[in-house]
């Protein structure tokens, strides 16, 4: 299939590539306004399409404008990992104008396990709307219904936004009727040391997408691991690269891929990588061993 030529529009708020066959429109769009520069797409794309085009703008300790991404359309492939591995969701690929993963529809790419879902049945205004207040994204809105009874109201709905969601469980924590469940994605370890942090310096604290990173009293960075997504945009920023931060545990779906080993190698560690492939052989052996009653360990 003879592929025109690609080409590439820069805007303020986006970046888009196009690329046209006899019967196939294709766009990869990435959104500025989404992307925190945390370079996962970078690491993960097998052609090393993805770079970084500007440099983070750094003014007084302060964060105004983050990475600026590129993607090189002559060598991306239009594959779809950096898709499936941006934690903002700030990449999408369409088809003739339909959102479509090419990696996933092959086989050749796992997708990742994440998802939030709602028992409204549970939710009570009470609450004063506790996940809408909290969410860093604004990805959730909360519906108010009457209920008939003079200035009673009750929540009929609760929407979220998944091109907004990041998963980052704020909402879930901050609700007190526990009628939110979020399955995070990417695990992992960070730590930050403030003797490194220079004074008045919170640049961090801006590129922080789940807002998880604030100032203590003594002006030094504080982490709330429980809501981190492991983005590592924080510790990509850091001037004095003062924020260790990886990747222990990724959530995805089965998949027998050469291509994903290489991909989780490189975002996370090769003792990650070793870890996993280790863990499906003692699930392999399990099934072998007992084949009327396979089950995992």
């Amino acid at each position: 299939m003879a592929h025109r030529t690609p080409y590439k529009r820069r805007g303020p708020k986006e970046l888009t590539i196009e690329r046209f066959t006899l019967s196939t429109r294709q766009m990869l769009t990435l959104n500025h306004e989404l992307c925190v520069g945390c370079k996962i797409c970078e690491k993960a794309c097998p052609e090393k399409a993805v770079s970084e085009n500007l440099s983070p703008l750094i003014s007084d300790g302060r964060l105004v404008r983050g990475s600026r991404m590129d993607i090189d359309c002559v060598k991306c492939t239009f594959c779809g990992i950096c898709v499936i591995l941006c934690p903002l969701n700030a990449i999408k690929i369409e088809v003739n104008g339909v959102e479509r993963i090419p990696v996933i529809e092959s086989n050749a790419f796992p997708s990742l396990l994440k998802d939030i879902s709602v028992n409204v049945g549970l939710c009570d205004p009470s609450c004063e709307l506790a996940c809408e207040r909290e969410c860093p994204t604004k990805a959730i809105k909360v519906v108010l219904s009457e209920t008939g009874v003079l200035g009673k109201a009750k929540i009929s709905d609760v929407r979220v936004d998944k091109r907004l969601c990041i998963y980052c469980r704020k909402c879930q924590e901050a609700c007190p009727m526990r009628a939110i469940t979020v399955v995070k994605p990417m695990s992992g370890l960070i730590e930050v040391n403030v003797n490194l942090c220079p004074e008045k310096c919170q640049i961090c604290v801006d590129a922080c997408p789940s807002k998880c990173i604030t100032l203590g009293k003594d002006g030094k960075p504080v982490i709330a691991k429980e809501f981190c997504i492991f983005c590592g945009a924080c510790a990509e920023v850091c001037p004095t690269k003062a924020i260790s931060m990886k990747r222990t545990k990724i959530l995805h779906s089965e998949v027998k891929s050469g291509a994903w080993n290489e991909v989780l190698e490189r975002i996370t560690s090769r003792e990650v990588l070793v870890k996993e492939i280790s863990t499906k052989r003692g699930r392999k052996i399990v099934t072998l061993a007992s084949p009327f009653e396979a089950r995992l360990t």
